[in-house]
């Protein structure tokens, strides 16, 4: 079966399995999260979110060289997320739902006040 592991042909398969694997890995991980019997509307946007997360990570704080993730199929990858939460997202109701969530409210409150105060330089560290 892999007889021709040394040939080129399955070096670059083996190299766009990688890439492709690096890449869904987020996304399936916040799937397989929000098929939790108790998931709700907040879960589904912090999922999203974190999936996106981990997305920037992968392509912009790490190097090409690091991933191996071309600078163009991230660019591809990241406008398909992109046109797919536009999509998903057309009304707020996963939005509001995150902000309602009792669990999330001292985080938002958080992020809320270090924006503020980010915007209107009054805080130099967090």
């Amino acid at each position: 079966m892999f007889s021709a592991r040394a040939s080129e042909k399955y070096n670059k398969f083996e190299r766009l399995l990688l890439c492709y694997t690096t890449i869904i890995a987020p996304l399936i991980r916040s799937l397989w999260s929000l098929e939790a019997a108790h998931a709700n509307a907040s879960d589904v946007f912090v999922f999203w979110i974190a999936a996106a997360a981990a997305l920037y990570d992968l392509f912009v704080v790490q190097k090409e060289s690091e991933t191996g993730i071309p600078r163009l199929l991230a660019v591809k990858v990241t406008a398909i997320y992109n046109s797919r939460y536009e999509e998903f997202f057309q009304n707020q109701f996963y939005f509001v739902g995150f902000l309602l969530d009792p669990r999330m409210l001292s985080q938002v409150f958080k992020i809320t006040s270090i924006l503020i105060c980010r915007y209107f330089g009054t805080l130099t560290r967090l």
